[in-house]
């Protein structure tokens, strides 16, 4: 779908405003997927998971720092209480830990490390991981929403890097199907998002500078968006 001319006025004339750079969207229907991924030796998490098999550790967010350096805020989900910063600490891949909360069976960390090897990966393919998500026993799970082909591509690279790589399951008509599912137009706001950028980490397109995009309110797209995710999520909520 192509971007429609605006309209602006200057100087009493009307002249057309086209965008600068016309969205490109991905072919072929959304897919929901679940994957997976065998931690390779070269993961900030992956030892201190390996030798810590029954905790969770959910990964609530993530921020690129530059310099090969990621910022990451963590919840361990423990069986019982311990040395649970230091022993993360004492990793060759983390950089700092610093103590957010904690409870009887967890702890809220914030950490500095050495970026994982898969992000050069879903940057060049345009795509990301669903946050939170969550790694057990050397193991993370995944959702990631793309094109089949994107999907495809996507199992390749990362088989690459480490062997094991599972696609557990697939949706994909019923995103767009029956009471809680996408609408037409939801489905192609999320799609033109995607392909736009916005749900990259870091951000390559603001909020401001899609809903111009889009030709709505700032406010307007906000609450589209977070309608969208709110449905994916209850359609699929992290871990389940």
């Amino acid at each position: 779908m192509v971007p429609r001319a605006r309209l602006a006025r200057s100087g009493g004339t009307t002249r057309p405003v086209h965008p600068t750079k016309p969205l490109q969207l991905v072919p072929g229907p959304t897919r929901i997927c679940r994957l997976r991924v065998p931690l390779p030796d070269s993961a900030w998490i992956a030892r201190f998971s390996r030798e810590n098999p029954d905790v969770t550790i959910e990964v609530l967010s993530n921020l690129e720092l530059g310099a090969h350096r990621s910022l990451s805020e963590v919840r361990l989900h423990v069986t019982e209480p311990g040395t649970w910063a230091d022993q993360l600490h004492a990793m060759d891949q983390v950089e700092k830990v610093e103590f957010l909360t904690s409870g009887p069976r967890e702890v809220h960390l914030r950490v500095i490390h050495r970026t994982s090897p898969f992000i050069p990966i879903f940057r060049k393919l345009y795509l990301l991981r669903r946050f939170p998500f969550t790694i057990r026993a050397g193991e993370a799970s995944w959702v990631v929403i793309a094109s089949g082909q994107k999907i495809r591509q996507l199992l390749d690279q990362l088989s690459q890097r480490t062997p094991g790589v599972l696609l557990e399951s697939v949706r994909h008509s019923e995103v767009t199907r029956s009471g809680g599912a996408l609408t037409p137009r939801q489905t192609e706001l999320l799609q033109r998002a995607m392909a736009a950028g916005y749900f990259e980490v870091p951000r390559k397109i603001t909020l401001t500078r899609l809903a111009a995009q889009e030709r709505m309110a700032v406010s307007s797209l906000s609450e589209a968006l977070a309608i969208v995710e709110k449905k994916l999520l209850e359609r699929w909520p992290p871990g389940g």
